[in-house]
């Protein structure tokens, strides 16, 4: 190992080639910029050479001659742009080549750049400047299992050119410039699991090419030109994950998603996608995850969901929904729901399932936290965004007694109620910063005892604008009333920056709270003084 030098060159008289016994050599790291074609002469038990992250521009012709026994070959992250004839020629014992991050393009990868690698499994080919892939490029590699041609120039694949790869499984043709899937395209491939072509320019996918790869169980075709749910879906019946994301779809029909009865993933963010009706989703049955941020949806019909019985996380965030009464409610399994910055006015704990425990309904216009069959016990909510909204008050109805963390700042807050959190046994931290509290009773933010083992509930409060009389002297000492007052009240995390407004102080009117004296919370003297009271040195003088 003498990787992370300063090696600049391998020449053939470096030494290496009397070790005639090496198995591993590592070399990564280093500065080389040259070698030479004898350089490992002689290194007959060589296994395993790593040449990555140097600055090679191109391996010699019989590079490997004398190393016919080699498993592994790496030489990513270097600025190759050329490879010596047949360089990789009879290495048939090879398992492991890593060509990634250099500069080959398709002149020099061509038939016979892996001939007679009949046991390579994995080829790394990704980050280069390829262009094309010819039908013989691969016609050698029957064990191939992974192949990575992501992030090329990759404009044309030429028919039938996976054929002869029957044992792989997992291909990666992402950040390319493919703009059609042919009928033939994914011939001979079998066994494939997974493949990725995100990031490339398709428009049209032929309805018959996955026919030969049906035991596909991930495709992702996001970030491309699709405007339709392609029909060649139809064939991928044993389909789990489905990404769709980042398209130009604005709709699709019941039936779109015919067969895939087996998916449990489906993304289709960043869409053009409308209205959700009856029907669309009713054929994925074993659907888990459906994400539909930042699409056009305005409606959901009720029923739309009926079918998806096992959904557990929905994303439809960055929608235009105004309504969701009905929608969710019968989603027995659904414990995680995103439907921030939409149009939601009204809220209600009965939009939604009692199982349901992460809820975000931030960047909306809600002007309440409604509970109007005041359900509490049967709710299983543990964390809630309502922030960025225009709610006015909390009681407590307005939380449910599961909570463990809210985000309620941001909104208009001017009334939080007495005992809002007292049976809120499981609470973590409040966020109630920047809202229009003036006023905040201590009894609001009693709790149940906490336990000795367990950590106060955390809250946030800065940012609102306290007016600060008698009834708030227990704002700047609240951190250090836990002994007295069996930990009952929370630890207020930003102190230093909530700020009272001094009503009846002399002198400078807004001052942190922490530096406010117990003196300084005054109130209007309002107790009536009988005609009996001595005062002033006078007599019935009603002060």
């Amino acid at each position: 190992d003498v990787s992370y030098n300063d090696i600049r060159s391998l020449p053939p008289d470096s030494g290496l080639s009397n070790l005639r016994r090496l198995q591993n050599l590592f070399l990564q790291n280093n500065d080389i910029s040259e070698i030479h074609s004898e350089s490992f002469a002689g290194l007959t038990t060589l296994r395993v050479l790593n040449l990555s992250s140097n600055k090679l521009e191109s391996l010699p012709e019989s590079l490997f001659a004398g190393s016919r026994d080699i498993r592994e070959i790496h030489v990513q992250n270097n600025s190759l742009y050329e490879l010596g004839r047949g360089v990789f020629q009879r290495l048939e014992q090879l398992l492991v080549l890593d060509l990634s991050m250099n500069q080959l393009s398709s002149n020099q990868i061509d038939e016979g750049t892996f001939l007679g690698l009949i046991r390579l499994i994995i080829l790394n080919l990704s980050h280069n400047s390829l262009t094309r892939i010819d039908a013989r490029t691969f016609k050698d590699l029957f064990f191939l299992q992974i192949l990575d041609l992501r992030n090329n120039s990759i404009g044309f694949i030429e028919d039938n050119a996976f054929l002869p790869l029957y044992n792989l499984h997992t291909l990666n043709i992402a950040e390319n410039r493919l703009h059609h899937i042919t009928a033939h395209l994914f011939n001979g491939l079998f066994v494939l699991s997974k493949l990725t072509l995100n990031n490339n320019l398709i428009v049209n996918i032929d309805s018959q090419a996955f026919k030969n790869c049906s035991d596909l169980k991930e495709l992702d075709l996001s970030s491309n030109a699709i405007q339709e749910v392609p029909e060649a879906l139809h064939e991928l019946s044993f389909l789990k994950t489905l990404d769709l994301g980042e398209n130009q779809i604005s709709g699709f029909r019941n039936g779109s998603f015919k067969n895939l009865n087996q998916l449990t993933g489906l993304r289709l963010i960043d869409n053009s996608i409308g209205n959700l009706t009856v029907g669309m989703f009713w054929d994925l049955t074993g659907l888990q995850v459906l994400n539909l941020a930042k699409n056009k949806v305005q409606q959901i019909e009720r029923g739309t969901f009926e079918r998806n019985t096992e959904i557990e996380a929905i994303r439809l965030d960055a929608n235009f929904l105004s309504d969701i009464n009905g929608v969710f409610t019968t989603l027995a399994s659904l414990i995680w729901l995103n439907l921030s910055d939409n149009h939601l006015v009204w809220f209600d704990y009965a939009f939604v399932p009692s199982k349901l425990k992460w809820l975000d309904i931030h960047g909306n216009f809600i002007e309440r936290l409604g509970n109007y069959y005041k359900i509490q016990d049967e709710l299983h909510i543990k964390t809630l965004d309502a922030s960025h909204n225009r709610i006015k008050e909390l009681d407590e109805l307005s939380i449910p007694n599961s909570i463990e963390v809210i985000f309620i700042n941001n909104n208009f807050i001017s009334l939080v109620k007495a005992n809002t959190f007292l049976e809120k046994t499981n609470l973590a931290r409040v966020d109630i910063y920047a809202n229009e509290l003036s006023k905040l009773e201590l009894n609001a933010l009693r709790l149940y005892p906490v336990p000795e083992n367990k950590s106060l509930p955390e809250f946030y409060l800065g940012g609102n604008p306290f007016n600060c009389d008698c009834s708030m002297d227990w704002l700047p000492v609240i951190n250090n009333m836990t002994s007295s007052n069996m930990r009952q009240y929370p630890k207020v995390m930003d102190l230093e920056n909530v700020m009272c407004q001094m009503t009846y102080s002399r002198g400078t009117v807004h001052i942190p709270a922490t530096e406010a004296k117990p003196s300084e919370f005054l109130c209007k003297y309002e107790t009536h003084c009988f005609a009996l009271c001595h005062c002033c040195d006078f007599d019935a003088c009603d002060c």
